[in-house]
């Protein structure tokens, strides 16, 4: 794979503002048909990916995203580059996993069926698309000539807080970032207090124990994996 830059928005004002526009996120909300904001780990809300210097390596393997919409968006001239093209399999996460023998977000440098790969062309730098992360299988193909190649990807999640996002912070946990456990913890803590003050207007008196039971533990349920999660030791 090629080298990235997570946290962009810590490093560049310019990025940060970008990712965190409301135009932008209200403009890809009407495209998702859901409530989008600027993913609230910074970590994650905007990166930046490079070619491989080794362009016998895939700019990207096929894998999954562990977050639940991102926008690719190409800041080089696609007019230089040669091979490096953004695919997507056309079928469901599982069936193109399958075909690799992999599974959940990990990536495999390997061919899927041509029949089966859809290809999208960047008609100029600065064009981009919006995708749903964790269900599209994906991959950004090798170059066949060494060139710069270079996208950033804002990073979305659905809100507001109390409802269910698909990111993976289980997953992410692995990651290397510095700080980026407690950027973690500060999320699932975040949406957890904002599902358990929704249970303030949810909750009857005529709810019996179970119910009880089962609304407070799927407020929880996330943190909770979090949590058990951070009790393993740093890989």
């Amino acid at each position: 794979m090629g080298s990235f830059a997570r946290g962009a928005g810590y490093r560049s004002r310019f990025i940060h503002d970008f990712c965190d526009s409301v135009e932008l996120a209200e403009h890809l909300s009407a495209i998702a048909g859901v409530h989008l904001g600027r993913h609230s780990v910074p970590a994650v809300a905007c990166g930046i990916n490079y070619a491989p210097e080794d362009i016998t390596r895939a700019v990207d393997t096929w894998h999954v995203d562990s977050v639940a919409f991102d926008v690719v968006l190409m800041l080089s001239d696609p007019a230089t580059i040669k091979g490096g093209e953004f695919q997507f399999f056309h079928g469901t996460k599982d069936e193109g996993q399958a075909l690799l023998g992999i599974r959940g977000e990990e990536g495999r440098d390997a061919e899927l069926p041509c029949d089966r790969v859809k290809t999208i062309a960047f008609p100029a730098a600065g064009y981009g698309f919006l995708q749903q992360g964790n269900m599209i299988f994906h991959r950004a193909r090798r170059l066949a000539k060494k060139v710069e190649r270079v996208t950033m990807i804002p990073s979305f999640e659905v809100l507001p807080a109390s409802t269910r996002d698909a990111t993976n912070s289980i997953n992410m946990l692995d990651w290397s970032d510095p700080g980026l456990a407690a950027e973690l913890a500060r999320r699932e803590v975040w949406r957890a207090a904002a599902r358990l003050n929704g249970l303030l207007d949810t909750i009857s008196l005529s709810h019996d124990r179970s119910t009880l039971h089962r609304l407070i533990g799927d407020a929880l349920e996330p943190l909770h994996s979090l949590q058990e999660s951070l009790e393993k030791p740093d890989s």
